[in-house]
């Protein structure tokens, strides 16, 4: 290593491995899900980038909006306000994908795409696993994927905020009883081609159905568990986003990871107990689920930018201050590291290479 990248790894605190003299000290960390820059902060500008070196980020998935333009933030949560129209989908990923992949350009991020890219930003470089929230560019065409694979695409979320011919999702009535055969045919694609599943936002059904068909792990990036899963009559769409925790042991059961948001509430009392900037509850919660799921299956999936004004990390700082925090609850070393980046890494680089020849 020359000392200018000695002086990096130093600067941004990732590590070679966990053998390395500061590992322990200053694990990476890996998200699972994060819009930093496309709701409330200017992409070109948001800083990302700089927050990752400095807070010794080595992945984020950063996951474009499939159907950002047809949804709206109500009272209860988001729901969608209109229809694309034909084309009006890919249209609207492809230029959304565009601008991630100028900015990943001009800021000198590691763009990830194999399993080398994967170990390199363990190593010491920041990187960026290209997603998207929502398989609705694909309008029905699981052939769209090879497309979208090609530009850079590795981490596919299935359904989120409007009705597609997917599959259903957690917060509207079902109509196709979990996944339809397009989405079933979508989760054999992604396994081919080397994209990483994730199952956010899915129906009980849909992760039920996607788990028999998978022949790789996949993740629910972001969300909480609960005894029993949400229920799209629930009045707030966080309670309508829970995930059961038998749902979330058959994924961790098939080798899968659980990403725990970073959705803080405005009061106390409520079923999820963190509150807005409350790192320290949120690293409670990780702790928790470790001890449900086991520490091979919990992460961190912030769904930065994507919770709006209720969170309890809003960039990167918050989320190494919730590191600190699971150091200071006594937790293993070794368990600290496993959340923070080696859960992540170990699922993405087992989707990556089922796509190898």
């Amino acid at each position: 290593m020359n000392r200018r990248r000695f002086l990096q790894g130093l600067g941004a605190g990732l590590v070679a491995g966990p053998s390395a003299a500061f590992a322990q000290a200053r694990p990476p960390i890996a998200d699972m899900h994060g819009h930093y820059g496309m709701v409330s902060r200017k992409m070109d500008d948001c800083g990302l980038a700089a927050d990752m070196r400095a807070h010794g980020v080595a992945l984020v998935a950063w996951k474009a909006i499939a159907d950002q333009r047809w949804i709206h933030r109500t009272g209860p949560g988001l729901e969608q306000k209109s229809t694309p129209g034909p084309g009006e989908l890919t249209r609207h990923f492809e230029r959304v994908l565009g601008r991630m992949k100028a900015y990943v350009a001009k800021e000198g991020l590691r763009t990830v795409l194999t399993p080398a890219d994967v170990d390199a930003c363990l190593a010491g470089e920041a990187g960026i696993v290209l997603a998207c929230e929502g398989a609705d560019f694909l309008e029905g065409r699981v052939e769209g994927l090879d497309a979208a694979h090609a530009q850079g695409l590795r981490h596919l979320q299935l359904v989120h905020y409007i009705r597609t011919p997917v599959g259903d999702f957690q917060t509207a009535a079902p109509t196709h009883g979990g996944l339809s055969e397009m989405g079933r045919r979508l989760v054999q694609a992604c396994n081919a081609r080397g994209v990483l599943v994730d199952l956010a936002h899915c129906t009980g059904a849909g992760v039920e159905q996607a788990l028999q068909v998978s022949k790789v792990p996949m993740v629910w990036s972001h969300g909480w568990v609960d005894r029993v899963g949400g229920d799209w009559r629930e009045r707030f769409g966080y309670l309508q986003r829970r995930l059961s925790l038998p749902l979330a042991r058959k994924i961790a059961d098939r080798g899968g990871v659980i990403g725990l948001w970073g959705m803080g509430l405005s009061r106390s009392g409520q079923p999820w107990p963190v509150l807005r900037g409350d790192t320290k509850g949120y690293a409670r919660e990780l702790k928790d689920l470790v001890g449900k799921l086991g520490a091979d299956h919990v992460a961190f999936g912030t769904d930065i930018e994507g919770v709006g004004e209720s969170w309890s990390v809003n960039d990167y700082a918050g989320v190494r201050a919730v590191v600190d925090h699971l150091q200071a609850l006594k937790l293993e070393a070794s368990i600290v590291e496993r959340v923070a980046y080696r859960n992540y890494a170990r699922v993405l680089k087992a989707a990556l290479t089922s796509g190898r020849p």
